[in-house]
């Protein structure tokens, strides 16, 4: 039972990080490329503590989502190979239904990659 429990809290954690993915990969990808104000603006002399705080944000998002990740997958693929499809498909749906609350695909790469 206390295996389920913690199963059952790391499979929301992962669900969270799921959708929360799209939303901290632009944070992350527009600091560490020196665009965290925008692209038409010049950042200068801060670009390196831009560049510093990406690296940083990188860390840390891999610090929370990787190990709960890692278990969710983990003990999905003891149940079997076929059963790791299902938090593999829920984390995309997740990730797609972020983007698209946020604004749909073209809003999001018009923001993130200035598509």
């Amino acid at each position: 039972m206390k295996s389920k429990i913690i199963y059952c809290l790391n499979f929301l954690w992962t669900s969270f990080i799921a959708f929360s993915f799209p939303i901290c990969f632009g944070f992350i990808f527009l600091n560490i490329t020196g665009h965290s104000k925008g692209y038409s603006y010049d950042l200068g002399s801060e670009k390196d503590v831009s560049i510093l705080l990406g690296c940083i944000e990188l860390l840390i998002w891999i610090t929370l989502a990787l190990p709960s990740n890692i278990y969710v997958f983990l003990k999905t693929m003891k149940k079997g190979k076929l059963y790791l499809l299902i938090p593999i498909a829920l984390y995309i749906a997740l990730a797609i239904i972020c983007i698209f609350i946020t604004g749909g695909w073209s809003e999001y790469s018009k923001g993130v990659f200035n598509i």
